[in-house]
């Protein structure tokens, strides 16, 4: 993962640059100096600007070449060859530019080796932030769009549900309550064939328009807001995790450091072998001592762990460099101390980048388990209130195709034969199913209704026991198929073929329920077309057959039984 962000489109930012250009200006200035000698620290500072700026100019000529395919396939030894040229021209500029001015010695081999091994390190730890904070920014940015959308499509379905029943039925309601006001009035030679068209024209249309309308989906939000960065956590994360772990950096920077003194004093390989030795022992015996007081630091506020973490560091690297500023000073050279300060340094860069790459994964870790678990909630919660919303669609879509339209043409077959009573029983019966809420009814009383919707015009027999009436009524979803089936079965038995008796019957067989239901009606017309009634056992049934058996139309359906 680390390869992969060292060698991705991140490798060159703005903060790179000032890194590398703070940490060039603060190991410059410990460059041998006296005032007596005419130093001017602002052509020092202004040197250190350029040669900053020519580093990246040459990687940035150098990425199109090296990188030019990086966003889609990380390149990290190629990244690391362009900091190296990079890091190479600063000190090759940087000697140049002292020279000229006679601010300082070129020493190029020096400055170019110096260079290599401290701006290569921060520029692969300032590309493995800048790219674990871009890439954590867009997963938050993806999650927070997510949860956004998620959040307004429940709110939205829940809107939806809530409005369902009133703008599917507001038209039917007019058309029943215009009817029954007619009805009441005294006023019914004309009333059948409206309250027939209402049911062929306005009521059976409608049921099939709900039934196709598409479930809710969420939608994401282009534009979502950037999260900022929490400092605090960051350095708390770092401090809580393994804080002294990053002076393995530092360590690295001072053992690759051997070629710099080596470059500068050939005189002194066996003291720097003393010095090597001596700042490993005591890089070693503080990452020690750091796995024993890192527990302690649980104990502490932010900030108190942050000082802790930052004086452990800083005590760390000077301790780590000072055999080396003796060892010199003991072999006679003039800058002993200019080395070890400039190690101090860039292992404090090095250091702190570490520390803060750590704290910027564990943040990002965090908040991306903590978007996710949100987002798995609202993902529920939207499912939740589709299906509340897709339930209440089929609900309405059922109640119009099955007991409204069926309490329709009950009540015109009614007026038909002069009882305008029971015709307007029905029509104040089809008016309670279109309520938002409806109470639900057992699956006995239910068919019962249906019976008594028909009373008088075809008898209807319902055969079913009360044990097995209890399982249906206790699974809510077999219950209103049942019901719906029924309900379908029975209109289109004397819609259509003119029957004087259905006979309905339920039975278990195993873990499904047997459903039949038997009419001796002339055979169904319609009964090669597919439609409401067909959708509905397409739906909800194992299987369903519907046929002539004698002189009855039988249909016959299984479906699961809880």
């Amino acid at each position: 993962m680390i390869s992969r962000r060292l060698g991705g489109a991140s490798a060159l930012s703005w903060p790179a640059f000032w890194v590398c250009l703070v940490t060039s200006i603060a190991g410059n200035l410990t460059d041998r100096f006296t005032v007596q000698s005419g130093f001017n620290i602002v052509l020092n500072l202004a040197a250190n600007v350029v040669a900053v700026a020519a580093m990246f100019a040459v990687m940035l000529a150098l990425r199109p070449l090296l990188l030019r395919d990086a966003a889609v396939t990380p390149r990290p030894g190629r990244a690391i060859v362009m900091f190296v040229i990079g890091a190479a021209t600063r000190g090759v500029v940087l000697g140049l530019l002292l020279g000229l001015m006679g601010t300082g010695e070129p020493r190029l081999l020096f400055r170019v080796i110096a260079s290599v091994v401290t701006l290569t390190l921060a520029m692969a730890i300032c590309a493995t932030i800048v790219d674990l904070v871009r890439t954590g920014q867009a997963r938050r940015r993806a999650l927070r769009a997510e949860a956004e959308g998620l959040q307004r499509a429940e709110d939205e379905a829940l809107a939806k549900a809530t409005g369902i029943q009133e703008r599917a039925t507001a038209q039917v309601r007019s058309l029943l309550l215009d009817r029954l006001t007619t009805l009441q009035g005294g006023e019914a030679d004309d009333l059948a064939p409206g309250l027939r068209a209402d049911a062929d024209e306005v009521i059976r249309p409608m049921s099939h328009e709900m039934v196709a309308l598409p479930a809710p989906a969420p939608r994401v939000d282009e534009r979502p807001d950037v999260g900022r960065i929490r400092w605090g956590d960051v350095w708390s994360a770092a401090s809580l995790g393994q804080p002294f772990r990053p002076f393995w950096g530092a360590v690295l920077l001072m053992v690759m450091s051997l070629s710099m003194l080596t470059a500068y004093n050939a005189s002194l390989p066996r003291g720097l072998a003393y010095a090597v030795i001596g700042g490993l022992l005591i890089a070693g015996v503080l990452v020690v001592l750091g796995r024993v007081v890192t527990p302690r630091l649980r104990t502490m506020g932010p900030r108190a762990r942050t000082a802790t973490l930052i004086a452990s560091m800083i005590g760390a690297l000077v301790a780590a460099a000072i055999p080396w500023g003796l060892i010199m000073d003991a072999a006679g050279s003039d800058d002993a101390w200019r080395s070890p300060i400039s190690i101090v340094i860039g292992g404090l860069v090095v250091t702190l980048g570490l520390a803060i790459e750590q704290g910027f994964r564990r943040q990002a870790e965090g908040a991306d388990a903590e978007l996710v678990a949100a987002n798995a909630r609202l993902k529920y919660a939207a499912a939740v209130a589709g299906a509340a919303a897709w339930h209440e669609e089929r609900r309405v879509s059922r109640a119009l195709h099955g007991p409204v339209q069926t309490a329709v043409r009950a009540a015109a077959m009614r007026i038909d034969q002069g009882d305008l009573a029971g015709a307007e029983r029905l029509l104040v019966d089809a008016l309670g199913h279109l309520e938002p809420d409806p109470q639900r009814t057992g699956v006995r009383d239910a068919l019962t209704g249906v019976a008594k919707a028909w009373d008088g015009l075809c008898a209807v027999d319902v055969e079913l026991t009360d044990e097995l009436a209890t399982r249906i009524d206790d699974d809510p979803p077999l219950a209103s198929s049942v019901v719906d089936i029924c309900t379908d079965a029975c209109s289109n038995a004397v819609r259509h073929g003119g029957a004087t008796n259905v006979a309905m019957r339920a039975q278990p067989t195993g873990d499904a329920l047997e459903l039949v239901v038997s009419d001796d009606g002339a055979p169904d017309a319609t009964a090669g077309t597919p439609g409401m009634g067909s959708a509905i056992l397409d739906d909800v049934s194992i299987e369903w057959l519907r046929r002539r058996e004698g002189e009855r139309t039988v249909l016959r359906a299984t479906l699961p039984l809880g």
